[in-house]
């Protein structure tokens, strides 16, 4: 199993939720979150909250899959996600050691299904 983790623009979020979900994603987690570094400066974070608005604004999307999914599933957030400006975001693709769902019991790629 793998766990990917995408962080992009909020603006293709609903975008690439509904194209994951399409393309069979088991379970995703979004999270609004602030990249610091990479371009990005991290005095904007400490201005008043109209200016505040010109900080990048990014979203993470998590989900665990199984090791044959993970390059479709790459491809369909990197095809929902590029806009083909600088700050589309990144992929992250890691190994999963282990999982057990807690109301069943399931392990492994099992812990993945309803």
């Amino acid at each position: 199993m793998k766990e990917l983790k995408a962080y992009v623009r909020t603006s293709v979020v609903d975008r690439v939720v509904g194209a994951l979900e399409q393309a069979g994603t088991p379970g995703i987690t979004v999270s609004r979150v602030h990249g610091v570094g990479y371009g990005y400066d991290r005095l904007l974070f400490t201005l008043s909250p109209s200016e505040l608005k010109q900080a990048p604004e990014v979203t993470k999307i998590e989900m665990v899959c199984r090791d044959g999914d993970v390059d479709r599933l790459v491809a369909t957030i990197l095809e929902s996600a590029r806009t083909g400006s600088a700050g589309d975001g990144i992929v992250f693709v890691t190994p999963v050691e282990r999982a057990i769902k807690i109301r069943t019991g399931a392990t492994g790629p099992l812990a993945l299904e309803l």
